[in-house]
């Protein structure tokens, strides 16, 4: 019976990170404003504090929408809150701010959440 839940899940889910219909391919939420972004040392990369902050600004935009389209499909009683915080902490890890941007554009953030989403759901029950 968890199989078709997580199918369930899952097709909700790929809304997340299906391209949004613009002139830039997002296999993730869009960030909202360009002027929210940290802005790059000279050399290009973020202390470690600008790191923290970006990424914490992606995932507050990021949760939200994974949990709205996992709520439209899944089933009564489905830790949809639970089980996306799983899997997009899980995909966060690790990552920088451009890293992550650039999976986004790429569209290589899609595959590796969805795969995170579906060992979430697999651990996390009712």
């Amino acid at each position: 019976m968890r199989q078709p839940i997580a199918l369930i899940l899952l097709a909700a889910l790929a809304a997340c990170t299906s391209p949004a219909p613009t002139n830039e391919s997002s296999a993730a939420p869009a960030v909202n404003s360009a002027a929210e972004a940290p802005k790059p040392d000279t050399d290009g990369t973020l202390s470690a504090a600008e790191e923290a902050a970006g990424i914490a600004r992606l995932r507050a935009e990021w949760l939200p929408a994974c949990i709205g389209g996992g709520r439209d499909a899944a089933p009564p009683g489905t830790p949809v809150e639970r089980h996306c915080a799983c899997a997009l902490d899980r995909t966060l890890a690790g990552r920088t701010v451009a890293e992550l941007e650039e999976e986004r554009r790429s569209g290589d953030y899609g595959p590796r959440f969805q795969g995170h989403m579906r060992a979430c759901i697999r651990e996390i029950r009712r």
